[in-house]
């Protein structure tokens, strides 16, 4: 079952504290603030998807930074000692 949208008035309320951050954002030019306003697009943008497609409003533990193989790009020196 899809819930439904938010009012109007609740989809205002949310864009308006997002662009409250965002030009807060732009004025000081700090990464905390810039953080603060992706929050606030995220939570905006969530009030129109399905809960199974929700962005996460926190930053996860590890984040969303894989770790490149590296031993699958370069071949192994054969004078290593191992």
């Amino acid at each position: 079952m899809i819930a439904p949208l938010p009012t109007e008035a609740e989809q205002e309320a949310a864009f308006i504290v997002y662009r409250d951050l965002k030009r807060k954002a732009d004025e000081t030019g700090l990464l905390v603030d810039a953080r603060a306003a992706g929050q606030a697009w995220a939570a905006f943008l969530n009030q129109f998807l399905a809960d199974d497609q929700r962005l996460p409003i926190e930053r996860r533990a590890r984040g969303n930074v894989a770790l490149f193989p590296v031993h699958r790009t370069r071949a192994p020196n054969p004078g290593a000692r191992g």
